[in-house]
């Protein structure tokens, strides 16, 4: 009896006391942010960085080339871990959002992941060569659902930090610019290790011995990167959201905020936006490596420069970035981006295939490299746009449902992000199938060529093809409607709602 009379009472004290806290959070995100926290926040994205590199770069052309699994059986493997990641990722989010501890709501989940995911990404590329046809598939499975459940683990509570320790319009592009700059600084530092250390050589690539030390000294970095961003984001307690007294059972709980999410329209423009890009990007990405050597006959160390261009990229992206949010909506800075590269992607295949002349190596090395690093400065400053206005989105949403809910934002994105990469590399995977691209090259005899007609199939599929789904992403910004304008009007009213439920305003 007694404690159903007093439960409304110590729930309204507890609401109370939340609301103090988050005036507290309130005071001190009023403080700028130093560049040491940015930089140290920042690093932490390193570690996806090479684990993009290694994922994206390496992982097909190591299980294809090197392996001898089918490009379709290698695409089904990437896309079963990340369907069952972006499944996972939405309660992963809202998780994050609803934990309580001395800790806070993020670092938990970052510490306990870092170390799986880490081993996960060694083992993926010391596959033992006792392993053939289903159980290959399965180790690689297996290795590849442990690797992204445990990264989604850290990155999505360590992605909203960034949407929490500032609430200034401008600054969140800024953190943003930072997280992207260190990511690309890690899929750098994954190209450099790959092509040209571990794998360098006329042979390096074919090579399955080469991965592994490659691996392992990428393990290294990102658990270097995720003690760094640890304690940064430890060092930044005091700023951000706590979460709020929910008594509401985790499962019905995580139905309504779903149900809410679908009701956001910014938030669905947002998430087909991602869902789109990423599909062109990943298939793109997927296949860079074999259009690369094969295609365009290009030795380790002009793929080095090539792939290294667009890591390179970001650094002028950066600062054009920060230039144009002074004058130009975010909305329309993402938009040009994303065109932009859409048109990057297209144009050198269709040039050497049918132009009036044909490059040769050297020359298509400078124009792939001058391209890449248009597509990588397109590419950062689509995202310092698109990733702010994120972290707008969950103000806003904060002020339609009355909930913060970064995780379970950044999830859903990263659900969308997720499930267009799987079936983006599934797409490259079945594409080299369907265009008869051998699965035997490390077995062959050196000089042993490939067929010019699917050579000529293989530039379509890796350039024009994603560049088509890439065209189509921009056009659901079309439909995001939240200005500069709108955003402070939208802090605003938040500020004044919770000093009331603090009892501090009238």
């Amino acid at each position: 009896m007694n404690s159903t009379v007093t439960h409304p009472a110590a729930s309204s004290s507890a609401r109370i006391s939340a609301a103090e806290d988050e005036l507290s959070a309130k005071a001190a995100r009023s403080t700028p942010l130093t560049r040491r926290f940015k930089a140290a926040y920042g690093f932490g994205s390193m570690a996806d960085g090479v684990v993009a590199a290694g994922f994206g770069f390496f992982l097909l052309f190591y299980l294809t080339a090197v392996c001898g699994m089918s490009g379709t059986l290698a695409g089904t493997a990437k896309l079963i871990a990340l369907l069952v990641d972006a499944v996972a990722d939405p309660a992963i989010g809202l998780a994050s959002d609803r934990a309580r501890s001395r800790l806070g709501r993020r670092l938990p989940f970052m510490i306990g992941s870092l170390l799986p995911f880490a081993l996960a990404f060694g083992l993926l590329f010391t596959i033992p060569s006792l392993l053939s046809g289903g159980q290959q598939f399965l180790f690689v499975t297996i290795c590849l659902v442990i690797l992204r459940l445990s990264l989604s683990f850290f990155v999505l509570p360590f992605t909203a930090v960034g949407a929490e320790a500032t609430d200034d319009y401008a600054e969140r592009a800024s953190i943003v610019s930072y997280r992207l700059t260190f990511q690309n600084a890690g899929i750098l530092f994954g190209v450099v290790m790959g092509l040209g250390v571990f794998m360098s050589g006329p042979s390096g690539l074919l090579a399955a011995d080469k991965y592994i030390p490659y691996a392992w000294t990428c393990a290294a970095v990102m658990l270097v990167a995720g003690v760094i961003a640890i304690r940064a984001v430890f060092g930044a307690l005091p700023r951000l959201h706590g979460a709020k007294p929910d008594e509401t059972p985790f499962l019905s709980g995580f139905i309504r905020e779903l149900a809410e999410l679908s009701r956001n329209r910014s938030f669905l423009v947002l998430f087909g936006t991602v869902l789109t890009y990423f599909l062109a990007y990943s298939a793109h990405v997927s296949l860079a490596l074999h259009a690369s050597r094969y295609f365009w006959n290009l030795d380790s160390r002009a793929i080095q420069l090539v792939l290294l261009s667009t890591t390179l990229g970001p650094l002028l992206g950066g600062p054009i970035s920060a230039f144009a949010l002074r004058y130009i909506e975010k909305r329309t800075l993402s938009i040009g981006a994303f065109l932009a590269i859409a048109i990057f992607l297209m144009w050198p295949p269709l040039l050497q295939l049918y132009g009036p002349f044909s490059l040769d190596p050297a020359a298509a090395t400078a124009i792939l490299f001058v391209n890449g690093l248009l597509v990588g400065t397109a590419i950062m400053i689509g995202g310092v746009g698109f990733q702010s206005m994120l972290a707008d989105t969950a103000d806003e949403h904060e002020w339609l449902f009355g909930v913060r809910r970064e995780g379970l934002f950044f999830s859903g994105l990263t659900l969308a992000y997720k499930a267009a990469s799987g079936l983006g590399g599934l797409i490259a995977g079945i594409a080299l199938d369907l265009i008869h691209f051998p699965t035997d090259l490390s077995a062959r005899e050196p000089g042993q060529g490939i067929p010019q007609d699917i050579l000529d199939r293989l530039a379509l599929i890796s350039g024009p093809l994603p560049a088509l789904f890439a065209l189509t992403a921009p056009l659901f910004l079309f439909g995001y409607h939240l200005t500069r304008k709108k955003h402070v009007q939208i802090i605003t009213d938040l500020e004044e709602r919770k000093a009331k439920e603090a009892g501090t305003g009238n």
